[in-house]
């Protein structure tokens, strides 16, 4: 183990030694950064870009049409300084349709596809597949034939009436699954579904059996014969190390194919809708978090649809933001669900506006208050309060961010995304519940899901250290994006399970000068969830391992975010007890040492042997630990040559007030946008705004920096023009949002 001191002694004189040695190497072989792409769409379920409507060219919040009639209540939007809403499935009401022509009222459709089949309720049959580990069919079986086609004709129907108005998107169905939000349910092993899953093996496999029998440790004649297995037929062999001998292959084989499944059908439906209206980009809404089980595996949904709203539960937002990116910028929105806070609310559009949400959609009921709208009501005072903010936020100024050369501006950053590594990383989580693990519900798996918690640690870790990122997928990794794209830095975030062909790439980024940054566990099984005597990577990071090594606290113990403690505070959820530590971080490989450098070609590798986990809990993010982490951080990007060039702090009484993320956007015309909000921890749910953590109290004092100068800057919120300089110097109110416009 070295100190910090000494670790960041060691970075600046590694940075030193990148300008002056490896920058020529570094040019010869790393692509300018280009702010990264969108995934190349080259899966048999991919669908076409179709860029949103011109109508669509602001932020629109949409008032869901709960206990309210936008025909009997449109004065009282207006007066909340709101002009869009949703349309129910949509047919046979011509009559709503020609009043949104009329009164010019964009809107989208919900349940296109109806409600029952994509999203499974207790008359489809929901309650029979819950809280058993037993393989079943899902009781509306997406391989049957004449399911697809009720989920067609509903489309037909309902398209076939909305499409004569401004509509916005089609969504097939609200919070869709494979079986139950993200609920571990062992769906769908019905004679349609397996036949469909043995093609797929034998793709997978390349048509030959021994591979498969290598993978999975089987003795097969034939691809028929290997069956999908519920997980808990592997559970009592994977709850302790050592990794080496793990041989999930056969779960994990039938968690990917579902989620390809799950993807396939919903582009079919995809390009069906789009063959009753071409001009509307379609998907769904009420979209969960990355997990083992539900079907939300984004490198695949994102081939699958056009339009999304996800619930923002542990970075999905940015997941899509990458993902989505220019110039394929499809339209996502998010869920607005007012506590009745004014500022909040003032806040949230604000901060997902300069993500790149394209609106809302508004649940127009508050606990305390009820319904926002109805007969003889008059909007809340919450939302009254926020009019002008909701038009401004509504108008001309997101225009800008929606232009059709606009972009989002990222640095040289990618942070790793594995849906092999979620799934090995969810096996870790549901140790503490043996044989219980099927009622882990999908409420507690946003709660308590480690690689989740780990995603999102990272994701504020980096805002708060001034930088934005890209999320690159594992197949992006391996097919050479990383080189491509001219990025600088890999974070690989619990990168449990990597293939062969990802650390091969891995390894030639690194030998042309490019940086790796691990946390801990990273390559200790291979795609499939096979256990691998050495980590994938452990050459490059020069770590040395053994069958005897140890993992936290009682040194077998591989659960570190303990979902049986989900209804306690986040920090009593970790199972830290007895861990080693290291600047008040904990240590995840016990006796291994931290901060671990090595040099492989023109570049640097480092295995921090730390646990990012706690920094979500905003206590420790604003105290020493995070000033541990932040500190740490920025050392290692700096030895890259990744340094912000746009820096924002905030402080109330020489108190410094650390959540402040900057976010920047290329016009594309020789300006630039730059954005300052609040970036609080926030625990995201699916009928709430969740926990929103620490947030500022009072006005604030903020000093905005730009390193090579400040060129005809203006405050397009107000008009106020800015001096030639380094700083600007504000007074802030941390619920609104600073907006500067200036040259590059």
């Amino acid at each position: 183990m070295i100190s910090l001191k000494h670790f960041r002694a060691s970075l600046r004189f590694s940075a030193f030694s990148l300008v002056l040695i490896v920058t020529p190497f570094l040019h010869a072989e790393l692509t300018p950064y280009t702010g990264g792409k969108p995934l190349t769409f080259q899966s048999k379920s991919s669908v076409p870009f179709l860029a949103p409507p011109d109508y669509w060219n602001r932020y629109l919040i949409q008032v869901w049409q709960y206990q309210t009639d936008v025909r009997r209540d449109l004065t009282q939007y207006e007066a909340a300084g709101l002009r869009a809403f949703h349309i129910d499935r949509g047919w046979q009401q011509d009559a709503l349709i020609a009043f949104a022509r009329e009164k010019n009222l964009p809107y989208y459709v919900d349940h296109a596809a109806d409600k029952g089949l994509l999203h499974l309720t207790a008359a489809t049959g929901v309650n029979g597949i819950l809280n058993t580990p037993a393989l079943m069919p899902r009781p509306v079986s997406l391989s049957d034939p004449a399911v697809t086609a009720t989920l067609k004709d509903h489309l037909r129907k309902n398209i076939t009436t909305t499409k004569e108005g401004p509509v916005l998107a089609y969504s097939f169905d609200d919070e869709i699954s494979l079986a139950s939000f993200n609920s571990p349910s062992e769906v769908d092993n019905s004679p349609a579904t397996v036949a469909i899953y043995h093609e797929w093996l034998s793709k997978k496999y390349s048509g030959e059996i021994a591979r498969l029998n290598l993978a999975w440790a089987t003795a097969y004649r034939d691809f028929s014969e290997a069956m999908p297995v519920s997980f808990e037929d592997l559970r009592t062999g994977h709850n302790k190390p050592p990794f080496s001998q793990w041989r999930l292959a056969r779960w994990m084989d039938w968690r990917a194919f579902m989620d390809t499944h799950f993807a396939t059908v919903l582009a079919d439906l995809t390009r069906y809708t789009n063959s009753l209206d071409p001009r509307i980009p379609a998907g769904f809404v009420g979209a969960q978090q990355p997990s083992a089980y539900g079907g939300y595996d984004y490198n695949k949904l994102g081939h699958a649809v056009q339009f999304l709203e996800a619930y923002d539960i542990d970075g999905t937002n940015e997941i899509l933001r990458s993902f989505w990116s220019w110039p394929e910028s499809r339209p996502r929105v998010q869920t607005w669900f007012s506590n009745g806070n004014a500022n909040l609310d003032r806040w949230f559009h604000w901060y997902y506006l300069l993500h790149g949400n394209r609106g809302a959609i508004a649940w127009p009921e508050t606990g305390g208050y009820g319904p926002w709208f109805g007969e003889g009501r008059k909007p809340a005072p919450f939302l009254t309060k926020n009019r002008a903010v909701l038009e401004e936020i509504q108008g001309d100024l997101s225009r800008k961010l929606f232009e059709k050369d606009a972009r989002f501006e990222t640095d040289a950053i990618a942070v790793f995304y594995s849906m092999p590594s979620i799934r090995a990383s969810w096996v870790t989580d549901v140790i503490p519940h043996g044989k219980t693990w099927p009622r882990r519900s999908s409420s507690l798996d946003n709660q308590a899901q480690s690689a989740g918690k780990n995603r999102i640690s990272w994701f504020k870790l980096l805002e708060d250290c001034g930088y934005q990122y890209n999320v690159v997928s594992n197949d992006q990794v391996a097919d050479g994006h990383l080189l491509r794209e001219g990025y600088r830095v890999l974070i690989l975030n619990r990168a449990i399970a990597l293939s062969d062909g990802e650390a091969e790439a891995i390894r030639d980024f690194v030998r042309a000068g490019g940086t790796i940054v691990a946390d801990h566990w990273c390559g200790l099984l291979d795609e499939n969830g096979n256990g691998r005597p050495l980590g994938a990577l452990d050459d490059v990071f020069g770590v040395k391992r053994t069958e005897k090594d140890t993992y936290f606290g009682g040194g077998d113990q591989l659960c570190e975010l303990n979902g049986e403690n989900y209804q306690k505070p986040y920090l009593e959820r970790l199972e830290y007890e007895g861990t080693e530590r290291y600047e008040e971080i904990v240590i995840p490989e016990r006796n291994r040492g931290t901060l671990l450098e090595n040099s492989t070609g023109a570049g640097r590798s480092i295995y921090l042997n730390l646990s990012p986990l706690a920094y979500f809990d905003h206590s420790l993010r604003f105290g020493s630990y995070g000033d541990s982490w932040r500190a740490m951080l920025k050392s290692i990007l700096a030895g890259a040559g990744v340094i912000p060039n746009i820096t924002a702090t905030a402080s109330s009484n020489s108190n410094s007030f650390p959540p402040v993320e900057v976010l920047r956007w290329d016009l594309h015309n020789g300006r630039q946008l730059v954005g300052i909000v609040m970036n609080p921890s926030r625990q995201g749910a699916i009928d709430s705004i969740g926990d929103v953590g620490k947030t500022g109290t009072a006005m604030l004092d903020l000093t905005i920096t730009r390193k090579d100068g400040w060129r005809k800057a203006v405050n397009i919120r107000n008009g106020e023009s800015y001096p030639e300089g380094t700083e600007i110097r504000l007074h802030w109110d941390p619920f609104d949002a600073v907006i500067i416009e200036c040259d590059r």
